[in-house]
């Protein structure tokens, strides 16, 4: 049995007495696409850097593709994860081709003896989020939504075990988004690639993923498909403050009669 893709075995990060991440224990299998929920603040983002040998933690272990996480191997390792950061909203300043773009996503990219432009791997990741028809275009001159599909066919490139995407679906309309998480189910099942995907909406993504886990500074429920996550959760990540509303009984996190954070 191979091991999991990735496991992470009491992660902390930030002080003890006020922690970022506390006691995180997480386990991915090969083909397992993974939501992560939670409100402002509540470590989301940090983790997936973690995860990507960005940030280091304070504490804890972290195992991907089966080997201890460690600054010598780190590169090693990364040339097996793909990474979308979070959308910023800045403009790029820097002329460059779309399909250059994606390539600095290839392993190799670093090697300027290696024509990665002209890699294969190229316009396949390009089609896989509908941007073929645009590998000359001039990045700095696409629309925002057509600027982060690119950034995500930049993580795709490398055709990783482990895809880490924080908000992917940022500056994406409501049918995009829809494709984006179909997209993402079906390499998962068709690949076996892992995939870590921070979400604000739980109700989008539910029907796509395999499991919900719900953060804020430590995971309060990792709800699998088919499982109901309690009232008391929500509340305890987002206050009492929150508005409960009825939600589809086919998703993650309802059944017949419950309710949904909203």
């Amino acid at each position: 049995m191979s091991a999991p893709v990735v496991r992470i075995s009491h992660l902390r990060f930030g002080p003890v007495d006020h922690p970022v991440l506390d006691d995180i224990d997480l386990t991915l299998e090969a083909g397992h696409f993974l939501g992560i929920v939670g409100p402002n603040g509540a470590g989301k983002s940090t983790l997936l850097n973690i995860v990507a040998g960005l940030i280091k933690p304070d504490a804890g272990h972290i195992d991907l593709m089966g080997q201890c996480l460690r600054r010598f191997n780190r590169p090693h390792l990364l040339r097996d994860v793909g990474f979308l950061h979070q959308l910023h909203d800045h403009q790029p300043s820097m002329p460059m081709r779309v399909r250059d773009v994606v390539a600095m996503g290839l392993r190799a990219y670093h090697w300027p003896w290696n024509r990665t432009a002209k890699s294969e791997a190229i316009p396949q990741a390009l089609s896989l989020v509908d941007m073929a028809e645009h590998a000359d275009a001039d990045f700095r001159h696409l629309s925002g939504g057509q600027r982060q599909r690119v950034r995500l066919a930049r993580a795709l490139v490398r055709k990783p075990r482990l895809l880490l995407l924080d908000e992917p679906s940022a500056a994406l309309d409501t049918v995009r988004q829809e494709k984006l998480f179909r997209l993402l189910r079906n390499l998962c099942d068709e690949t076996g690639m892992a995939v870590i995907m921070v979400e604000h909406d739980i109700a989008a993504i539910s029907s796509h993923v395999d499991s919900v886990a719900c953060l804020n500074r430590r995971i309060h429920h990792h709800a699998m498909r088919g499982e109901n996550i309690p009232e008391e959760i929500w509340r305890a990540m987002y206050g009492n403050h929150i508005h409960i509303v009825a939600h589809d009984a086919g998703c993650i996190g309802c059944g017949p009669g419950e309710h949904q954070h909203d």
